[in-house]
C-alpha cells in the first residue's frame, strides 16, 4: 500500500507466550530440539527497518511496539483498535478466488517510517520485493503459497510450492514452474551444540525441461531464506550461522565447518536418487551426464564455500559413480574408465585385452563429462599414451605381441599415427625403446638399439647397380630392415588405401631410416666408421664404408645439398683412413696425398735423410670397383679427401684460442684491451707440421732443401695456402670481428729459412726483396733477392718479401755498398732513382736520412763521364765536402774542355765532381738537404779564375767572370762571404801576377798600379768620354742588354774590392758666362727652404739628424750665383784627365756653390737643391714638392690655402718650435763678392765670348713678388686654370747630370672628407664627340680639352664671362664656338675631382675588388698622369684618368699635353672615367677606353682653346 506493508497469514496466529516473546530480545518461541538454532537476524525485531510502529491483529490481540516515543517501544506494546482485515484481504485475493475473511487469522500492519515517504526509499522497498524467487518456498516447510499485491500499480504476484514425490518440488510462479530434486539428511547435532538435538541439510537441483544441464546458473545458498551465491551450480540449504547482516555465512563458526563437511557425501549419495528419477529411466548415461553437470570444479566456487569442489571430486573419485558400457552395467570408480573412445578403438582394444592389460571399461557412451571434470575425476582418455601402454605391456609379455599378428600390428600403427600428430615428439621418443618392429630377420627391435631400415619402392630408384649389395658386401650384411610382411599385412582388404603410407611416415618418425644411400652415409657409415675395432682385421669393410661416401658424395642427393658439410666434417674427425703407417684419422695427425693421388710436388727432395714421419694415403682406394665404375675417379678420390683434410703439402688447423691468450701475438695490432669483452674467443691457423719440418731443415742450416721449400710453397700457395694468412678474433658479443696474422704465416716470417742472392746464409723474409722491377731499377743487381724468385702474386704479398723499397731498405743497402773491396759498380740511371728516392723522403725522415749519410761517403761519382746512363760504369763514394753541384760561372765546365779528360778505365778519382751533370734532377736533394756546395766555394774561384785566364782571353771567359763576381756580391749580401774573404780577394787582386779582371781592350789585368786605373763603367756617356785613355781601363763582363743595370747588380762588391764606378772618381766643373744678379734666385730659394726642411725633417729622419748635428754646415757654406750662360765638364782627378767636351746646363751644384742661370726653372734648381741636402743624390719628390707650393703661391694661393695643401695632401706636419727655420745665411753677393766667389775656385773658367741673353733679366729682386695677386695676365690665367707650370707647365721636364728627363705631373689638391654611401650606374660612351684646338705661346703650356658630344649644353656654373676675358656674347662667337671654362673656385674644383676620383674607385672596387685596383692620389696628390691603376702584375696593369663635373649636360673636359702623351703611350691599357655627380649620393660612370684610337675613329674628338690677351676676338 501507500502507507506502509500489509501482511496477512492464515496460521494458528499469536498465543500469549508469543506475545510475550515479542516483548523480550533473544526469547524466541522457534528454539527446541527441532534444530533450529534462531540466529538468522530476520526476528520480528527487523520490522523496525521500515516501520516505526508495526501493529499486530491476530487471535484478539491488537496492538503496536511504537519507538517514535523512545526505546521502550521495542518491547513495551500498545494497544491499538483493530483493523480492517476484511477489506485487507480483498486486496490480497485474486478474482477467481473470492477472499475468505475468516481465513486470515493474522494481519501485520506496517506503517512506512517518515523518511520513506521519499521516492527513493520507497523504490528500494519495491526492488526488493520484486527480487521474490520460486526458490524462497523450497525449504520453508509450511509455507505453501506465497501473494503479493502491488497497490501502486494494481499488480499480483502469486507462488505456490506442489510436493511431486521422490524428492520432486514443483513451484509455480505465474505461467512458469521450477521443479527440482531436493535431496535432504538430517544430522545429530549435540556434538556440536548440546542445545540442538538435530539438524537438516538439503541439496536442490533444478531439472531443466529441454535436458540441458550444462548451462546451469550460480544458484544462492539458503539459511531458510536466500544467503547469496557462492558459485554452486545446486541449492544449498543448512541451519547456518548468519550475522546479524545476512550477507555472509559466517566462516569462523564451527558449526558451520561441520556442517559444510557432511555436504560432499550428501552430494555423492544423491547420485543414484537422481539417476533413478522417472525422467531419466530410458537413459541411464543421460542421468549421470546430468548429475555431473552439477559437479563443482575448483576455481569456480568462492568464499567459505570455495573447498567444497575438491571435498566432492575427492568423495566422487573413491564411488562407483560411472557406469560402463555393455549390458553388465556395472558402475565403477572413475579411474577404471577410458572416455571419448570410438568404434574404432573398441575393435582394435577388446575389452578383455583392455580389462587384462590395463584393467580399465569403457566408459557408458551416452555420458559425457567436460574434459576439466574428467581431468578433476582422474579418467583415462583414449589416445597414443593407451596405444603406447598397450603395446608396452605386450611387448613385455612373451610372445604377447607375435600372438596379436602382424595386421593387428598394422592397425595399431594406423591408429597411433592417426592420434599422435599433436604429441609427435613425446610419443615417437617413447616408442624408440619398445621393441615392437618386425625385422626381416623375424625378430622384433627398437630403434634405440640401432639403426633400422625401412626397405622402400624409392630404394629402387636411389639404388642403381652401382649401389648393389655385390659392390658392398661387408656394408649390406651389417643393416637391420623392416619386415615386408608388416606392408603385406597392411593391404588386406580391411585397410582403406593410406594404411600402407601411414605405417611407413609413423616408422620414419620413430626413427626408422629410409633405405636411402644418403640414410645410410649418414646413420649406418658415420658412426661405425671411427669405430677402431672394426678396422682391426677388416679393411674391405672400412674401404668399402669410405667408398661408398666418397660415391655417393658425387651424386645428385638433395640431401646432401644440405647435410654434406656436417657428413665431411664427421668424417674429418672419426674417419679412419689407410694410410702407409696404417689407420688414421686426418683430425690426428697430417694425410697427404702422394704421387698416384696427383701430388705436384717431390716431397722426398724434403723429407729424404731427415727423421721426419710423412703419412701418405694408401692407394687401395683407387683399386676399389667403385674407382673404375665412374669417369676420372683419381680425380673424384682426390677432391674428397681434400674434403677431408689431406693435402699435397704441410696441414694447416684452425684454432680457437682465448683472446687472452694471444695478447702477446696482437701486440702490434692497433686494439683498445677494453673493448675486448671476456671471453673472446680468436680463430687462429697453424701447421705444426711445418714446424716440425722448418726445425728439421734450420738444424742442418741445408740451402738447397730450404730452396725446395720455398719453390713447394710457390707451386702450391694460391690453391692451398693463401687463405691460411689470417685469423680473425671476436671482441665483443656482438659478433664484431677483427683480423690480425695467423700463427702459420707468423712462422714464415719470423724464422731464418729463405736463401739470399748476396750471401750464404738463411734469412727472414722481410729482410729480403722480391727480384722485380720497381727494386731493381732502384738497387740494381747488388741488392739482398730471395731465391729462386717466386711466381705466385698472392705468396708474394702474403710471405713479406719486399717489392717496395723503402728508406730503411736503401739506408741499408748504402751500407753494404760502401763495404765493397772491389769497386762498386752501378748505372746512372739506377743510381739516380736511388737518390730520388732517397730526396722523396726527406721532408719526413731528414734526421734519419743525416745520420746514415754521416756515418761516410755515400754520393756515388762514376770515375768517367762518357758512358751512357744505363750502362754500368765503375765509380766511388765521395763526402758532400768533395762534391759541388754546379759552377753557374761556367768556368769550372771550361776548364774541362780545355783541360784533357781523365781515361774511361782510370780507377783514380773522378775528374769530374759537378754533380749537376750526373744527377741534373736532384739539386735541391744533393745541395739543400745533403749540403754539398751549390759552387766551389767563394776563395777557391779565385784560383779558378787565375787558372782561366791561363786558357781563355777576356772576350771568351768575361760571361763566366762576371758571374763569378755575382756569386761573390751574393755572398757579400748574405753574408756568407765574410770580410776576411773580402780582405783576400783584395790582397791578391793588388798583385801583378792575379790578372783575373777583364777588360774592355780583351786584356787580362789586376789592380796593380802598374795598370792604371781600373773602374766599371755606371754611365755611357761618361764612358765614352774616357774610353780612349791609356792610364783608364774599364772591367769588361760581356755584352749584355742592359750593362748598366747587369753592373749595378755587383756594384756594391765591386766597390768593397777597391774598383770605384766611373761616376764615382768623376766630377762636374762649372763654365759659366755672365754673373747677373742673382737675388731674385737667391730670394726664391731663401723662401723654399723652410717647407724643404720640413720635408727633409718628415721624409728623411736620419739625414737630417746628421746635417743638424752638422750644425747644417752646407746651408752656412751655401751660394748662390745667377749667370747668363752655364756649362760643365767632367774631371777624373784620380787618373789625372779632364773630359775634352763641355755641356750646356741651366742649374748646377759645385760643392757649396749653387750656379743658375737666369732661364732656369724653379724645378731645376729644387732638383739641385734635393742633391744637396741629401747627399749628392737627386730627390724627384722633394723637387716636385717645392715646386708644387711654388705653383700655388704663383697662382695666387694664399699661405693658409697652401699650408692645407702641404698637411692634407702631402701630409707634412709642421716643425717642431724647437726647430730653427733654414735660410741662406747670407744675401746674394754683390759683383764685386762674385769675382771673389770666381777667383776663389779652381774650376770656374771663363769664356772669353760669352752668348747674350734673349731675354731681359727679371726686374724683380725678390720672390714672391709682393703684391702677385695683380700681376698683368693673373685673372686671366687663373680664370682660365692655367696655373704657372715649372719649365714648361703640365709635363715637367728636369735635366740634370745625365741629361735624364723625369716627368711627373703635380697638382696642387687638398683631402676632402667623401661619404662612401653613392649610388652608381654606368652609362656605354655612346655620344661622338668633336674636336677643337686652343693655340698659345708655348705648346708645353696647353691643356687639351677632349668633347663628348656636338651639341651638349655646357654646364652654367663652368660658363661665365670673366673680366679682361672676350664676352661670349660677342656676335662673332657662340657657345659652342667657345670652350673657355666660367669662374673657378680652386677648392670647389679640388672638392669635385677629389669626390670623383672616390666614386671611381668604388666603382671599380665594387667591379673588380679592392685587392687589384688602387687610387694612386688616396692619401696625396702625386701629379701622376692616372689615378687609378687597376692590376697587381705589369702585364696586365690599365690606367684611368678620372674627368668629373656636377653638369650632366657637359660634354667636354680638360685634359694635359702629359696624360695625352700618357694616353698614347698606353694606348689599350688607358681609359678615361668620365664621372658625372647628380646630387643624392648618385653618380654615372662612363668609360672611354683608349681615347686616342676613338679619336682615330672619329668617336672622340680634341679641341685646342686658344690664350688671347683681352684685345683679342673671337675666330670662327
Amino acid at each position: 500500500m501507500e502507507g506502509g506493508i500489509i501482511v496477512l497469514n492464515n496460521e494458528q496466529g499469536f498465543s500469549a507466550a508469543n506475545l510475550r516473546a515479542l516483548c523480550d530480545v533473544g526469547n524466541s518461541t522457534k528454539k527446541g530440539s527441532a534444530g533450529y538454532i534462531g540466529k538468522k537476524g530476520i526476528g520480528f525485531k527487523s520490522v523496525f527497518r521500515v516501520s516505526d510502529a508495526p501493529e499486530i491483529h491476530s487471535n484478539g490481540f491488537h496492538i503496536k511496539f511504537d519507538i517514535t516515543e523512545g526505546q521502550i517501544g521495542f518491547v513495551l506494546p500498545t494497544v491499538v483498535p483493530p483493523c480492517d482485515i476484511h477489506m485487507f484481504s480483498k486486496l490480497a485475493s485474486t478474482d477467481t478466488n473470492q477472499a475468505d475473511d475468516n481465513i486470515w487469522n493474522t494481519c501485520i500492519v506496517l506503517p512506512f517510517r517518515s523518511k520513506f515517504s521519499e521516492d527513493f526509499a520507497l523504490n528500494n522497498i519495491l526492488y526488493m520485493f520484486s527480487d521474490l524467487h520460486p526458490s524462497l518456498l523450497l525449504f520453508l516447510h509450511r509455507l505453501q503459497c506465497i501473494k503479493f499485491r502491488n497497490t501502486l500499480n494494481d499488480s499480483l504476484v502469486v507462488m505456490r510450492k506442489e510436493i511431486l514425490g521422490d524428492g520432486i518440488v514443483n513451484v509455480s510462479f505465474g505461467k512458469e514452474n521450477m521443479t527440482s530434486f531436493v535431496t535432504s539428511r538430517k544430522l545429530r547435532a549435540n556434538a556440536i551444540r548440546p542445545d540442538v538435538q538435530t539438524t537438516e541439510i538439503s541439496i536442490a537441483f533444478t531439472l531443466q525441461e529441454s535436458g540441458n544441464e550444462k548451462n546451469i546458473d550460480p544458484q544462492p545458498v539458503f539459511a531458510f531464506l536466500p544467503i547469496r551465491t557462492y558459485g554452486l551450480k545446486f541449492i544449498l540449504q543448512g541451519d547456518f550461522v548468519l550475522p546479524s547482516s545476512r550477507e555472509e555465512v559466517d566462516g569462523d563458526s564451527p558449526w558451520n565447518q561441520w556442517l559444510l563437511s557432511e555436504l560432499p557425501g550428501l552430494f555423492v549419495n544423491a547420485e543414484r536418487s537422481f539417476c533413478g528419477l522417472p525422467c531419466f529411466s530410458q537413459n541411464r548415461g543421460k542421468a549421470v551426464s546430468a548429475f555431473m553437470n552439477f559437479v563443482p570444479l575448483v576455481g569456480e566456487v568462492h568464499g567459505f564455500f570455495s573447498s567444497l569442489p575438491r571435498m566432492i571430486t575427492s568423495k566422487l573419485r573413491m564411488s562407483n559413480c560411472l557406469p560402463l558400457e555393455g549390458d553388465s552395467g556395472e558402475w565403477v570408480p572413475p579411474c577404471r574408465v577410458l572416455r571419448n573412445w570410438t568404434d574404432q578403438a573398441r575393435a582394435l582394444l577388446p575389452d578383455t585385452l583392455l580389462h587384462e592389460h590395463l584393467g580399465l571399461g569403457f566408459l557408458n557412451k551416452d555420458v559425457i563429462l567436460s574434459d576439466s571434470l574428467a581431468r578433476a575425476l582422474d579418467i583415462e582418455e583414449y589416445g597414443p599414451k593407451i596405444l603406447i601402454q598397450i603395446i608396452s605391456s605386450l611387448c613385455h609379455k612373451e610372445n604377447g605381441l607375435r600372438s596379436m599378428g602382424l595386421p593387428w600390428l598394422s592397425s595399431w600403427l594406423n591408429a597411433i599415427y592417426l592420434m599422435s600428430c599433436s604429441t609427435e615428439s613425446d610419443v615417437a621418443s617413447t616408442l624408440r625403446k619398445i621393441p615392437f618392429i618386425p625385422l626381416s630377420d623375424g625378430k622384433y627391435g627398437a630403434v634405440d638399439d640401432g639403426t633400422i631400415w625401412l626397405h622402400s619402392d624409392a630404394l629402387s630408384t636411389a639404388f642403381n647397380n652401382k649401389y648393389c649389395p655385390e659392390a658392398f658386401p661387408k656394408l649390406f650384411a651389417e643393416l637391420r630392415i623392416v619386415s615386408p610382411a608388416l606392408f603385406a599385412a597392411a593391404n588386406d582388404e580391411q585397410f582403406d588405401s593410406s594404411t600402407v603410407e601411414n605405417l611407413t611416415r609413423m616408422l620414419c618418425r620413430v626413427g626408422v631410416q629410409q633405405l636411402y644411400a644418403h640414410e645410410i652415409v649418414k646413420v649406418q657409415i658415420l658412426p661405425a666408421i671411427s669405430d677402431e675395432r672394426k678396422a682391426i682385421g677388416n679393411n674391405e669393410l672400412m674401404t668399402e664404408y669410405l667408398s661408398f661416401v666418397m660415391f655417393h658424395l658425387q651424386s645428385s642427393c638433395p640431401s646432401c645439398c644440405v647435410e654434406r658439410e656436417y657428413m665431411i666434417s664427421e668424417l674429418c674427425k672419426k674417419a679412419l683412413i689407410l694410410t702407409n703407417h696404417g689407420f688414421k684419422r686426418p683430425f690426428e695427425v697430417p694425410i697427404h696425398f702422394s704421387e698416384e693421388f696427383g701430388n705436384p710436388i717431390d716431397v722426398k727432395k724434403l723429407i729424404n735423410s731427415i727423421d721426419f714421419k710423412w703419412h701418405e694415403v694408401d692407394i687401395t682406394y683407387l683399386k676399389h670397383p667403385i674407382t673404375k665404375s665412374v669417369s676420372g675417379g683419381m680425380l673424384k678420390w682426390r677432391t674428397f679427401f681434400q674434403e677431408l683434410g689431406l693435402t699435397d703439402f704441410v696441414h694447416t688447423v684452425q684454432i680457437e684460442k682465448p683472446v687472452t691468450d694471444m695478447l702477446h701475438l696482437l701486440k702490434n695490432i692497433m686494439w683498445e684491451r677494453e673493448t675486448i669483452s671476456s671471453g673472446s674467443v680468436a680463430k687462429d691457423w697453424e701447421s705444426p707440421e711445418l714446424v716440425d719440418l722448418l726445425t728439421q731443415l734450420l738444424s742442418s742450416g741445408d740451402q738447397k732443401r730450404c730452396k725446395h721449400l720455398l719453390e713447394f710453397l710457390d707451386t702450391l700457395w694460391d690453391n692451398c695456402f693463401s687463405d691460411k694468412v689470417t685469423g680473425y678474433c671476436k671482441i665483443n658479443s656482438s659478433g664484431e670481428s677483427r683480423p690480425f696474422k695467423s700463427s702459420f704465416i707468423r712462422l714464415l716470417h719470423d724464422t731464418n729459412w729463405i736463401a739470399s742472392s748476396m750471401d750464404n746464409e738463411l734469412h727472414k723474409a722481410k729482410d729480403l726483396f722480391h727480384d722485380c722491377e720497381a727494386v731493381r731499377s732502384i738497387l740494381g743487381s747488388s741488392a739482398p733477392y730471395a731465391v729462386p724468385k717466386v711466381r705466385s702474386e698472392k705468396l708474394l704479398n702474403d710471405i713479406g718479401f719486399k717489392t717496395q723499397v723503402t728508406l730503411d731498405d736503401v739506408l741499408s743497402v748504402l751500407r753494404v755498398w760502401r763495404r765493397f773491396e772491389m769497386p762498386f759498380k752501378a748505372s746512372i740511371s739506377q743510381m739516380d732513382k736511388f737518390y730520388t728516392f732517397i730526396s722523396n723522403q726527406v721532408a719526413t725522415s731528414k734526421q734519419k736520412i743525416m745520420e746514415n749519410f754521416g756515418t761516410g761517403a755515400f754520393i756515388f761519382v762514376p770515375y768517367s763521364s762518357g758512358s751512357k746512363r744505363k750502362d754500368i760504369v765503375p765509380g766511388v763514394f765521395l763526402t758532400p765536402q768533395e762534391v759541388y753541384w754546379h759552377d753557374s760561372t761556367g768556368s769550372v765546365d771550361q776548364m774541362e774542355v780545355l783541360c784533357p779528360v781523365a781515361s774511361p778505365d782510370s780507377t783514380h778519382r773522378p775528374f769530374s765532381k759537378l754533380l749537376c751533370n750526373i744527377y741534373p734532377s736532384l739539386r735541391d736533394f744533393f745541395v739543400n738537404e745533403c749540403g754539398v756546395n751549390q759552387i766551389p766555394t767563394f776563395r777557391s774561384y779565385l784560383q779558378i779564375l787565375l787558372q782561366l785566364s791561363t786558357v781563355a782571353l777576356p772576350s771568351q771567359a768575361a760571361k763566366m767572370v762576371f758571374q763569378v763576381f755575382v756569386k761573390w756580391n751574393d755572398g757579400y749580401k748574405s753574408g756568407l762571404l765574410n770580410s776576411e774573404d773580402i780582405e783576400y780577394f783584395k790582397e791578391n787582386l793588388v798583385k801583378e801576377e792575379f790578372t783575373v779582371l777583364p777588360t774592355a781592350i780583351d786584356k787580362w789585368v789586376s789592380l796593380h798600379p802598374s795598370f792604371g786605373l781600373v773602374c766599371w763603367c755606371d754611365d755611357d756617356k761618361l764612358r765614352k768620354e774616357f774610353q780612349n785613355f791609356n792610364n783608364i781601363d774599364f772591367l769588361y763582363f760581356g755584352e749584355f742588354s742592359d750593362n748598366e743595370e747587369q753592373m749595378e747588380t755587383v756594384s756594391a762588391l765591386i766597390r768593397k774590392l777597391g774598383i770605384p764606378a766611373l761616376s764615382e772618381v768623376t766630377t762636374r766643373e762649372a763654365i759659366y758666362y755672365g754673373p747677373a744678379d742673382s737675388s731674385f734666385k737667391t730670394s726664391l730659394v731663401n723662401w723654399a727652404l723652410p717647407y724643404a726642411q720640413r720635408y727633409v725633417y718628415n721624409a728623411y729622419p736620419d739625414k737630417y739628424s746628421l746635417l743638424k748635428q752638422s750644425g747644417f754646415e752646407i746651408l752656412n757654406l751655401l751660394r748662390i750665383i745667377v749667370v747668363e750662360k752655364l756649362f760643365y765638364r767632367y774631371v777624373i782627378k784620380r787618373a789625372d784627365t779632364t773630359s775634352k767636351k763641355r755641356c750646356e746646363c741651366s742649374c748646377l751644384l759645385q760643392d757649396n756653390i749653387l750656379y743658375i742661370t737666369t732661364e732656369s726653372d724653379s724645378h731645376s734648381i729644387f732638383m739641385e737643391l734635393s742633391r744637396m741636402l741629401l747627399d749628392g743624390n737627386t730627390e724627384l719628390h722633394l723637387a716636385n714638392f717645392l715646386h708644387m707650393i711654388t705653383t700655388m703661391a704663383e697662382s695666387g694661393s694664399t699661405e693658409d690655402q697652401t699650408e692645407i695643401f702641404i698637411l692634407n695632401s702631402q701630409k707634412i706636419p709642421k716643425l717642431t718650435d724647437e726647430e730653427s727655420t733654414w735660410a741662406v745665411q747670407s744675401l746674394p753677393p754683390s759683383s764685386e763678392n762674385e769675382q771673389a766667389v770666381i777667383a776663389s775656385s779652381a774650376l770656374a773658367m771663363m769664356d772669353e765670348n760669352p752668348p747674350r741673353s734673349k731675354r731681359k733679366t727679371r726686374t724683380n729682386s725678390s720672390w714672391p713678388p709682393a703684391d702677385w695677386r695683380t700681376a698683368p695676365g693673373f685673372n686671366y690665367s687663373l680664370a682660365n686654370r692655367f696655373w704657372n707650370q715649372a719649365a714648361g707647365g703640365g709635363a715637367q721636364t728636369v735635366k740634370g747630370n745625365k741629361d735624364e728627363e723625369i716627368t711627373e705631373e703635380t697638382r696642387p689638391v687638398a683631402l676632402i672628407e667623401i661619404n662612401s654611401d653613392w649610388t652608381l650606374k654606368e652609362v656605354p660612351p655612346t655620344i661622338i664627340p668633336t674636336v677643337t684646338l686652343q693655340d698659345s705661346e708655348t705648346l708645353d703650356n696647353q691643356t687639351v680639352r677632349i668633347s663628348c658630344g656636338m651639341n651638349a649644353a655646357f654646364d652654367t656654373t663652368d660658363l661665365a664671362a670673366q673680366s679682361g676675358v672676350p664676352s661670349s656674347n660677342d656676335s662673332t662667337c657662340t657657345d659652342r664656338d667657345r670652350l673657355s671654362s666660367g669662374t673657378v673656385n680652386p677648392q670647389q674644383a679640388l672638392s669635385t675631382g677629389r669626390e670623383g676620383e672616390f666614386v671611381a674607385f668604388k666603382y671599380f672596387v665594387g667591379k673588380f675588388g679592392d685587392p687589384i685596383v688602387k687610387w694612386v692620389n688616396e692619401t696625396k696628390e702625386t701629379g701622376l698622369p692616372y689615378d687609378i691603376v687597376l692590376g697587381d702584375n705589369e702585364n696586365n696593369r690599365e690606367y684611368i684618368e678620372v674627368k668629373a663635373t656636377k653638369s650632366a649636360g657637359k660634354d667636354w673636359f680638360d685634359i694635359t699635353v702629359r696624360e695625352w702623351q700618357f694616353a698614347v703611350e698606353k694606348g689599350e691599357s688607358f681609359s678615361i672615367a668620365r664621372v658625372v655627380l647628380l646630387g643624392n649620393k648618385k653618380g654615372r660612370v662612363t668609360i672611354y677606353k683608349n681615347p686616342v684610337s676613338l679619336c682615330h675613329l672619329g668617336q672622340m674628338q680634341l679641341a685646342l682653346v686658344m690664350l688671347r690677351q683681352q684685345k683679342d676676338f673671337c675666330i670662327v
